[in-house]
């Protein structure tokens, strides 16, 4: 180990300098309770819930920028790189926008939010996640059934990426899942990105959520997967990163994680994070899913009333063994 323990004079931005952006996901409440923490180990930021459509367009036509602008100018006084997420979701959007729908007025529904929003922030996100979690986990579909499927059609991914690069011409587009490292999805995954790029749609890069827990995936099914993807020749971002210390199925509930735990947190993430470095050619930015573990989605999910504590900060905003494993090469 390094002999630097409980100093941390180092910002992880500035040890990653030379391989790939650091970033975090960030609401309007974090960059206040996190404001330092954030500033000192991040260069990039996505909004948690705020650049998402039900954020942004609850009432047709009643765009509500408020809360995203906030986050916006943080980042820019930051100096930071933004990431939009996400213009076309199964979840967070709302109900208005599929009702009544035909495919008609559903596409002109999401040409018009993409237009709108994405020519405002246009000079601030320099990439977005076009689609998220288009893609089934279970059975031989290759597509969720969803409202743009029922309405749109299977090529409502493609209609969605048209759209963003005609308003947004050098923004990076990305498509973005999680189980992204495990089959069956990952195949899954592969086969629908490689399709619409041999359609000429126009797709930049692969968010890989990367969500695991500190029992799967293995490093070499992470190996593997992130060789995968870059059989497609296009960009890789990991987009949501935190390591449960459960097994998605587990229904216990800890007052605090054990030692072996947290070790074996520290464990995935070095060696995860030692495999992102060996591909830093192909890999622009690992994103973390929140700043510290007082606060992290995965507190109640998928178990309520459990907490978690999945990233590299503990509950009082200090490093975290998992936090020197990443910074100790």
């Amino acid at each position: 180990m390094g002999t630097m323990r409980g100093v941390n004079k180092m910002g992880i931005k500035d040890k990653y300098q030379d391989y790939f952006e650091i970033g975090v996901a960030v609401n309007n409440r974090t960059i206040r309770t996190h404001s330092e923490l954030i500033k000192k180990h991040f260069n990039s930021l996505t909004f948690e819930n705020e650049s998402k459509f039900s954020s942004l367009q609850k009432s047709e036509g009643k765009y509500k920028f408020k809360k995203l602008d906030e986050l916006v100018s943080f980042g820019r006084e930051n100096k930071m790189s933004m990431r939009g997420h996400t213009f076309t979701w199964h979840q967070q959007t709302p109900n208005w926008v599929f009702k009544n729908a035909t495919k008609e007025i559903l596409l002109e529904r999401l040409k018009s939010h993409i237009e709108v929003v994405g020519k405002r922030y246009e000079d601030d996100f320099y990439c977005w996640d076009v689609v998220n979690e288009a893609i089934d986990d279970k059975g031989d579909g290759i597509l969720r059934k969803s409202f743009w499927t029922d309405i749109i059609g299977q090529d409502f991914m493609e209609y969605a990426f048209h759209y963003a690069r005609e308003v947004l011409p050098s923004t990076e587009l990305f498509y973005n899942d999680y189980n992204e490292s495990l089959l069956p999805k990952r195949d899954k995954i592969y086969k629908t990105v490689k399709d619409m790029k041999d359609k000429g749609v126009p797709i930049n890069g692969v968010g890989l959520q990367c969500h695991w827990n500190i029992y799967q995936p293995s490093m070499d099914e992470i190996r593997r997967a992130i060789e995968v993807y870059a059989d497609l020749g296009l960009r890789i971002h990991i987009t949501e990163m935190d390591i449960s210390v459960y097994r998605f199925e587990d229904k216990q509930r800890l007052s605090k994680p054990t030692e072996k735990m947290l070790e074996q947190q520290a464990k995935v993430y070095g060696d995860s994070f030692a495999i992102f470095r060996e591909y830093k050619d192909l890999i622009d930015n690992v994103t973390l899913w929140g700043p510290a573990d007082d606060v992290t989605w995965l507190d109640n999910f998928p178990v309520r009333k459990r907490k978690n504590w999945p990233l590299l900060f503990d509950e009082n905003q200090e490093p975290k063994e998992a936090y020197y494993r990443i910074m100790d090469f």
